[in-house]
């Protein structure tokens, strides 16, 4: 008995060691046909990583030469260094023997459902490139768009920064200020000024138009160009009759003027004995022996 058992373990150990060596012949075969391949694919990743490199140093360039924004020209960059090294990793793949129909279809559902969660930013990324593409306005710029008004600080890739006349930091998203109204008043390189004033209907229209010229003449941030200041009847109102002054100023002067200028008007209509009409309440009291 002890005999017959001692054989049927030497066959089964003989029949295991015939199929490890089944087994590791067929690993050998399938290592010699694969390690070409493989070989393959590493000279191709790594040959084509050099050329990915080399290809983008070069856009980078033409773009530099061509005077792109530096964050256009970082944003693009790098998304080409990412595109063809995507590319070249399927190239890879696809020379191990690998069914890149599988894989591209899986990269392109990963893209669609990464689309659709950040469907908000990737606008505001694609809005912030026809920003820095179109230039409709820069840094320095003073914009005004729903209901907002600032100096561009920064325009980055998904929000435009302004910053406030009383120093507050506005961040609009990229994608609302390219489909709301924006006006830039710097893109002329001046902006013009307008400022009401009133006098009153006894008072002479020249005298006060005099005052304001004076003041207008006698300060060199106030530019004769793209038109001269004018000084004019705008309406005639209730309690006096309503001028209106027009001026135009260098952007970075607009605001010390716009201060500026009624704080003079005042004086000098004071000296001039000029009256700037306000509404008044007159209260008349009858003694009681008067009342009817």
């Amino acid at each position: 008995m002890n005999f017959l058992d001692n054989t049927i373990s030497e066959e089964n150990i003989e029949q295991q060691l015939s199929q490890l060596d089944k087994w590791l012949h067929a690993a050998g075969d399938w290592i010699l046909a694969f390690l070409p391949k493989l070989i393959t694919s590493i000279i191709i990743i790594g040959v084509g990583f050099l050329l990915a490199k080399y290809i983008t140093k070069l856009i980078m360039k033409t773009m530099k030469k061509g005077k792109v924004e530096p964050t256009v020209k970082s944003f693009l960059g790098s998304m080409i260094s990412v595109v063809l090294k995507i590319l070249i990793i399927i190239c890879a793949l696809g020379t191990l023997g690998i069914d890149m129909t599988s894989i591209i279809t899986v990269i392109g559902t990963a893209t669609v459902a990464i689309g659709l969660a950040l469907k908000d930013s990737m606008a505001n990324i694609a809005s912030g490139v026809l920003i820095i593409i179109n230039k409709p306005f820069k840094v320095g710029d003073y914009l005004s768009t729903e209901g907002l008004e600032g100096t561009v600080h920064k325009i980055e890739m998904m929000y435009t920064t302004l910053i406030s006349f009383d120093g507050k930091e506005i961040i609009l998203p990229n994608s609302r200020v390219t489909s709301n109204n924006v006006i830039n008043y710097n893109v002329e390189g001046c902006r013009r000024l307008d400022l009401p004033f009133s006098i009153s209907y006894n008072d002479s229209i020249v005298e006060a138009r005099d005052a304001i010229m004076e003041i207008i003449n006698s300060d060199n941030r106030i530019l004769s160009e793209p038109e001269p200041p004018v000084v004019g009847v705008d309406s005639h109102g209730e309690s006096g009759i309503n001028l209106i002054v027009k001026v135009w100023c260098r952007p970075e002067d607009y605001w010390a003027l716009r201060y500026y200028i009624p704080e003079k008007v005042k004086y000098s209509f004071d000296e001039r004995k000029i009256t700037i009409p306000y509404n008044r309440l007159e209260v008349d009291i009858l003694e009681k022996g008067n009342e009817k």
